[in-house]
């Protein structure tokens, strides 16, 4: 046990650098748009070079965790993945911040897949829900990395320095976390021993019908990510843009987001169990409308904030419930089930902001995010219509 308590422990530090380093980068994105002189539209075409990144990723990030091992997985694409985020924020035009920007994407999606695969490993091996608090280490980590921007930004200091400092310690932590991860081998000698030949044909006959198996949770898991995209590219943009806050508000706004999102995760794992993940997710939907609608109609940079904090709760735990959710539902883990979900969910963390950006150069970001909010609410009829059962059946952890 001791053994798999390292193993947890391991992968909540991969989580909480992931989303570190993620955060360490938003808060230059107004600053880049600046220093470019780059639209709202221009500005959602290089995210989009992230998204296109997201997606090129997504139909071999899965297969090679199940088949190299999700923790070898990790090991080598954090090592891309803590250069490529620094990368775009020192790019001198458009074409070459696009190039930077499809590098982040696909170096995170890789990262992202893989612990993610890992992590289910490890929740099947305890046999109890992880999934919520591990998200919870990658939005903690999201808090100090954007407290960690906007403490700098509010220094004497020249803003070039900040990412290469942070990223050169977030990537030696990387190297110390990985060793120790669960191998995806042991977890399955843990759980099953040796394969029958008759398990094995069983195995295959449901492989074929997991997509359509999964495909309502990763409905849902798309609305859930697109809004949080638009949140994580779009929010400090919107406070410096619409409420003149300036990059240090608008990254203490940020930073509130993610603390928000950090606390209800953390807490997840134990709201599932009691009150079941049909009752969590329907009033996660609801948070989460109502966070960004607060945050859209805000008069003022405090209102801004009580909406980032309520947005940020919503959006917490929707993603990992509805992994865990699947794994459980299916009976499989790792890249399988993540890989599928991530292609309808992940996706749409990156596609969401260029399609705001769009929207909010064509009709203004207030309108963008008004619709934003409104798509978050769609969660609800898509469980009546389409998963209500399968999400009941799976149990509450």
């Amino acid at each position: 046990m001791q053994t798999h308590a390292t193993a947890h422990n391991r992968v909540r530090a991969i989580f909480f650098l992931h989303g570190a380093a993620f955060s360490s980068w938003v808060p230059h994105i107004p600053l880049v748009q600046e220093r470019l002189g780059l639209g709202h539209d221009e500005l959602g075409g290089i995210l989009l070079a992230a998204a296109i990144g997201v997606l090129a990723v997504m139909p071999i990030a899965g297969r090679l965790a199940d088949r190299f091992g999700s923790e070898r997985v990790v090991r080598y694409s954090g090592l891309f993945y803590f250069i490529a985020v620094g990368v775009p924020a020192f790019m001198p035009d458009y074409l070459s911040i696009s190039i930077a920007m499809f590098a982040l994407g696909f170096s995170g999606a890789f990262l992202d897949v893989a612990m993610n695969a890992n992590g289910l490993q490890v929740e099947r091996v305890k046999g109890r829900s992880i999934m919520s608090g591990l998200h919870g280490f990658w939005s903690l980590g999201g808090f100090v990395g954007a407290g960690i921007a906007a403490a700098w930004f509010a220094l004497p200091i020249s803003n070039e320095f900040h990412l290469p400092i942070v990223l050169s310690l977030f990537l030696v932590a990387h190297i110390i976390a990985q060793v120790g991860l669960l191998s995806d081998h042991a977890a399955s000698e843990h759980l099953s021993g040796p394969k029958d030949a008759s398990k094995t044909t069983a195995t295959k006959t449901k492989d074929r019908n997991l997509f359509l198996m999964l495909l309502p949770f990763g409905v849902c898991a798309f609305i859930g990510q697109f809004g949080e995209g638009v949140l994580t590219d779009w929010a400090t943009v919107f406070m410096n843009s619409e409420l003149s806050s300036g990059p240090t508000l608008a990254a203490v706004g940020f930073a509130i987001y993610s603390f928000a999102m950090a606390a209800t995760r953390l807490s997840g794992d134990a709201l599932v169990i009691r009150y079941g993940r049909v009752l969590v997710l329907l009033t996660s939907s609801v948070l989460a409308s109502l966070g960004t609608l607060v945050l859209t109609l805000s008069p003022n940079i405090v209102i801004a904030w009580i909406g980032c904090g309520i947005a940020g709760m919503g959006l917490a735990v929707i993603l990992p419930l509805l992994l865990s959710a699947a794994s459980q539902s299916t009976g499989k883990g790792g890249g399988a089930v993540v890989s599928i979900i991530a292609a309808t969910g992940y996706s749409a963390i990156m596609a969401g902001p260029p399609v705001i950006g769009a929207i909010g150069e064509a009709l203004g970001l207030v309108t963008a995010f008004a619709l934003t909010s409104a798509f978050l609410a769609m969660i609800i009829p898509v469980y009546l219509l389409t998963m209500r059962r399968r999400l009941q059946i799976a149990a509450n952890g």
